[in-house]
């Protein structure tokens, strides 16, 4: 039901903006329930806006995730599907600078994708991970550390997330220096943030080819982001995370694309044998998109996790950027 309302709220957005966009903006990333309190941006923009210039995105993003393990002194559970409708907007201020905001809507439950899962991880014969011997569509977030429950969310929720400023400077040509600042506007309670405002800094460049490989764009990213101390396993909390990206951009058409990325960040946790918490997580999204108009882009993608256990296992989203 509050996956219904957010689609049909998704779609009351769209409708009265549905102007003219660009479409060269990279595929989002969602992270797992237990790393989206921490400052980590969407990275892979290598131009900021020219003055003047007003673009917008909305994404409807539904994410599920699975891991269940246990050692001699923890044992873990993340069962949960998270379905996220996000506005974000920037604005050109100069040749070199622009400003931009993300505000996030999240709706957490048992969700519905976990059958679909389990059969396209079967017929590419990727790791169910245990998926396949769990309930279905069930929510329960569990971390016991040496008989001490130090997590425990069994409800679902429909929460704001962290409210993200954004601004960018035009370095040189294809590269550009960026920054955000997070605010704490979650309920780490849901587990839509984890109640600690942060920032991060990071630099996005791209590679276009020319001659006969001119219909590829190779980009990357790299940056540092710090998060204070949250409500959520904070005793094991990191605070400052190594984040980057590499994506290949394909250009079929004057309206049509396709992006590859692989994004990845430093482990959220530490003092953990457990790879949910201390591994570098690798999410991988694959997206194309369309230009309606000259101006406007619809997207659409998936997104797979690159390593098990430390990502979320797949994710789909459709949305639409203008100008």
């Amino acid at each position: 039901m509050r996956r219904s309302a957010l689609l049909a709220l998704a779609c009351c957005t769209l409708a009265p903006v549905f102007n003219p966009a660009r479409a060269d903006d990279p595929p989002p990333v969602e992270m797992g329930a237990l790393a989206r309190g921490f400052a980590l941006p969407a990275v892979g923009r290598p131009e900021v806006l020219t003055p003047g210039a007003l673009r917008q995105r909305v994404y409807l993003n539904d994410t599920n995730e699975y891991t269940a393990r246990d050692n001699a002194d923890e044992s873990i559970l993340l069962d949960g599907e998270a379905t996220l409708l996000t506005y974000e907007v920037r604005y050109g201020l100069t040749d070199r600078w622009e400003a931009g905001a993300y505000v996030p809507l999240l709706s957490q439950g048992g969700g519905f994708l976990d059958s679909i899962i389990q059969g396209w991880h079967s017929a590419w014969g990727l790791p169910q991970g245990g998926r396949d011997e769990a309930p279905k569509n069930k929510y329960r977030y569990l971390y016991v550390r040496n008989g001490q429950t130090l997590l425990n969310v069994d409800q679902g929720s429909v929460t704001f997330g962290d409210l993200r400023l954004t601004t960018g400077y035009q370095i040189l040509p294809n590269l550009a220096a960026r920054a955000m600042l997070q605010l704490p506007t979650s309920d780490a309670s849901h587990l839509s943030g984890s109640g600690a405002a942060g920032g991060a800094a990071w630099l996005d460049g791209a590679v276009p080819l020319s001659g006969w490989l001119h219909w590829l764009k190779l980009y990357g990213s790299m940056g540092y982001s710090y998060t204070g101390t949250g409500d959520i396993i904070s005793g094991q909390q990191e605070h400052s995370l190594l984040f980057g990206a590499a994506g290949l951009g394909v250009q079929f058409t004057r309206r049509w694309d396709a992006k590859l990325q692989v994004y990845f960040h430093g482990a959220p946790y530490k003092d953990s044998g457990l790879a949910a918490l201390d591994h570098v997580a690798a999410p991988l999204t694959v997206s194309t998109s369309y230009r309606v108009t000259p101006k406007t882009a619809v997207s659409l993608g998936f997104q797979e996790k690159a390593n098990i256990f430390a990502s979320p296992d797949f994710g789909v989203f459709l949305g639409v950027t203008l100008d």
